[in-house]
């Protein structure tokens, strides 16, 4: 072989291995896509309610989100939003959302009852939450909590509070879940003065806060010193209305004594933070629970605020009278109402 073709396979070679450094590395793409599709993803949807506008007024599907939240910090999943603007949104939604490959999709509130039926079972693989109703599907979580058993502390507390024998509940859409709200409510305050009364009224739905407030000051006008609201948004109507004539509300769901202190009694806390993230971290763990799960007194999912700013206003003893009836239903000795017929003929037994 003569130098010239020596020369010439040399300058062949040096290119080559030129072109080879400096050619972008096509691996790397793969990779990392084989990363993403690793990626555990969930998605929260939220119903008509949607998030609160700031964090001093968080109400029921704020509560969900941080529980997402959580679970973004601690367990390094990826999570997202879609928030519905009508009921039509729900069905179409959480399709929207299995169809992209979410591995867990949480609907909170029972308007997803319907739809989440609907679409279970369409995909298989994707694990469905549900807070506050029951779907019997094996790929869904059904997440209920003992409202009835919050809001019998919390109508204890109103009717040992109340200087004038009447106190007030405002429930949003009828339902049999609200209706838990109501009843527990009533027995509660029963128990504490069996000769109370309770004013009830509907707002029809859980957004409108004038409707809240409307009904609220209609329920004062009547002598009611104390109103609780189970009706979402409207119940931040309550909470003006009782800044406004002085008077007061309870809160719901969340601690919402802050948003006007010294007006809101106390509130009905309901631990759906804490449900949906131990949803979410035993399908991230692969011990994915379907099924109904309780959280009521004795789970620690339900309760009432530390009354920060009214713990004085309540008489001497009340809360401790209030925590023994926790004990006695924790017990069992107590059986909470989750009827208002059963609730209106309610006796604490001895």
């Amino acid at each position: 072989m003569n130098k010239k073709l020596y020369v010439v396979l040399a300058l062949v070679l040096v290119a080559t291995l030129v072109f080879t450094a400096c050619a972008p590395k096509e691996e790397a793409a793969p990779a990392e896509e084989a990363a993403a599709e690793d990626t555990f993803k969930v998605a929260m949807l939220t119903d008509l309610g949607g998030l609160a506008a700031s964090e001093e007024v968080k109400g029921f599907s704020d509560l969900g989100w941080d529980a997402l939240k959580q679970a973004e910090a601690e367990l390094g999943v990826e999570i997202t939003l879609l928030e519905a603007k009508e009921l039509a949104d729900l069905e179409p939604n959480l399709i929207k959302m299995a169809n992209e490959g979410y591995d867990v999709v949480v609907g909170v509130g029972f308007l997803f009852t319907d739809a989440m039926s609907a679409v279970a079972p369409q995909f298989p693989d994707t694990k469905f939450i549900i807070v506050d109703s029951v779907v019997d599907e094996p790929n869904i979580a059904s997440l209920v909590f003992a409202e009835e058993q919050g809001s019998f502390l919390v109508g204890a507390i109103a009717a040992g509070t109340s200087q004038t024998g009447t106190i007030g509940f405002i429930g949003g859409m009828e339902s049999a879940l609200i209706e838990k709200f109501e009843a527990g409510y009533i027995a509660g305050a029963r128990a504490i003065n069996p000769d109370i009364v309770v004013l009830s009224g509907y707002t029809g739905n859980f957004t409108d806060v004038a409707a809240g407030k409307e009904l609220t000051l209609t329920q004062y006008g009547q002598g009611a010193d104390v109103v609780y609201a189970a009706a979402g948004n409207c119940g931040l109507g309550t909470i003006e209305a009782a800044e406004q004539e002085d008077l007061y509300a309870i809160g719901v769901d969340t601690n919402q004594d802050g948003i006007a202190p010294g007006f809101v009694l106390t509130s009905m806390l309901k631990r759906v933070e804490v449900a949906v993230f131990n949803a979410i971290k035993g399908a991230y763990e692969g011990n994915f629970v379907a099924g109904i799960t309780t959280y009521d007194l004795a789970a620690g999912g339900v309760g009432y605020s530390p009354m920060e700013y009214t713990k004085d206003a309540v008489p001497a003893g009340l809360l401790d009278t209030v925590n023994a009836l926790a004990e006695r239903i924790i017990s069992g000795e107590i059986v909470v109402p989750t009827t208002v017929e059963e609730a209106n003929t309610f006796v604490l037994p001895e």
